[in-house]
């Protein structure tokens, strides 16, 4: 009996010795494929745009081709003559036998177009924030609460503008920004250059 004992401890021990050699193997097996699996993970080639591309009717729209034509921005992986005639050739058979003046003129009107954008964008927020600072002023020289522009003023402009106007200069009246807090920092703003 007691040799039977000393045999079942002795395997006992051998397969907890086994069970720890098999979780260190693991773990090393474990740590090796982590380092082979991230070093045999290649990265993506990031291609640059080439002013030949141009003939293509793309331009380059931060690091990505935009097509001039239809104004579709195409992921950098197709940056590549083929690709770009491809989709000249497929979705503007048209313009495939244009020459590189035409897509200059063209790059040109698109330059042209997003100045004008941006200064109608620019004018717009300008004016947003100008009656955002007139809303604020009013508000403090009357003392009321900052949140009467939020839920007074503001929907009765916006009620006005539907009746006496149409709902796009609604929807142009309702980006501005006359919540609490911007009320609150529009004064605090005043006071400040008022001192």
């Amino acid at each position: 009996m007691e040799r039977w004992l000393k045999g079942v401890k002795r395997v006992a021990t051998t397969q907890q010795c086994s069970k720890a050699v098999r979780a260190e193997y693991t773990a090393i097996i474990d740590d090796n494929d982590a380092t082979t699996s991230s070093s045999t993970v290649s990265k993506a080639k990031k291609r640059k745009y080439d002013e030949s591309y141009i003939s293509f009717g793309f331009v380059d729209s931060n690091g990505s081709p935009l097509c001039m034509l239809c104004s579709k921005l195409l992921p950098n992986s197709s940056m590549a003559p083929a690709k770009l005639r491809r989709h000249l050739e497929t979705v503007h058979p048209e313009s495939k036998d244009k020459n590189r003046e035409f897509f200059v003129r063209k790059k040109e009107q698109l330059l042209e177009s997003q100045k004008t954008m941006m200064q109608v964008t620019q004018t717009i927020n300008e004016k947003v924030t100008k009656a955002s600072y007139l809303v604020s002023y009013r508000i403090a020289q009357e003392g009321e609460a900052h949140t009467i522009a939020e839920i007074l003023i503001k929907p009765c402009v916006l009620d006005i503008t539907k009746c006496m106007l149409d709902e796009k200069s609604a929807k142009h009246l309702s980006t501005v920004p006359l919540s609490n807090d911007t009320v609150s920092s529009r004064i605090h703003d005043l006071a400040s250059y008022v001192k």
